[in-house]
């Protein structure tokens, strides 16, 4: 065999092992997340198009729609904060998890301007936090709902909106204490009400509200698991 042919070969098998090695450790990895949450994403009865999410730091799981932007960070709006709460004080402390926007619509003539639809969750470990979790932020107009069982938990559930310069923000926080933090799973439906004449091309209102709707299929999802 030729030197040069030996020394093609010898670099082949050496990139071949270096990508065996790298797809076992991702297939490792991910067993042991699993294994870690108890297996119980093998439980969770999958719909057509939407993947899990699973945070192994905070010890919950969800389904989502695949087609979903999911982001780690929440971005701030015109009213809307990116707290790990939408309602929380200016002085907060907790830790923005993941947000899923599931419906985003933009345009610089019709109606709305823009709209998002989305689900924020973030959580608190601050003791002033915990203490405050289950009751209504009045100060921040929260309106306290009907309590809600999601995953087996109880949460507390309250709305709240603000609007001003035509521009507005609507949603319900949904709350509970969890091994000495308070979670807050939050639907939000952000937009513009500006209108200047109507045109085919407007979207119908009824159309935003369904997709906003929508987003209860994801939080039934939600599930606290053991880590």
């Amino acid at each position: 065999m030729k030197r040069s042919t030996l020394i093609i070969t010898l670099f082949t098998v050496v990139l071949v092992a270096i990508a065996c090695g790298a797809a076992w450790y991702l297939v490792d990895s991910s067993q042991r997340v699993a294994d870690s949450l108890g297996g119980e994403s093998d439980n969770i009865p999958m719909t057509p198009g939407d993947a899990i999410y699973v945070s192994g730091d905070y010890g919950f799981l969800l389904q989502y729609p695949e087609s979903a932007a999911v982001t780690e960070t929440f971005a701030a709006g015109y009213h809307l904060p990116p707290t790990w709460r939408a309602t929380a004080s200016a002085d907060t402390v907790g830790t923005p998890i993941v947000s899923f926007t599931t419906y985003t619509t933009k345009s610089e003539t019709n109606y709305p301007r823009y709209f998002d639809a989305l689900i924020r969750i973030g959580a608190s470990k601050d003791s002033r936090e915990v203490a405050q979790c289950l009751k209504a932020t009045s100060d921040q107009g929260e309106v306290e709902l009907t309590d809600i069982v999601i995953g087996g938990t109880t949460w507390k559930a309250f709305s709240f909106e603000n609007a001003g310069m035509q521009q507005y923000v609507q949603g319900i926080s949904y709350r509970t204490v969890h091994e000495g933090s308070c979670f807050a799973i939050e639907k939000l439906a952000v937009g513009s009400n500006y209108r200047e004449g109507t045109s085919d091309q407007d979207i119908p209102k009824a159309t935003l509200d369904a997709e906003y709707a929508k987003l209860d299929r994801i939080i039934q999802t939600f599930t606290f698991v053991a880590q």
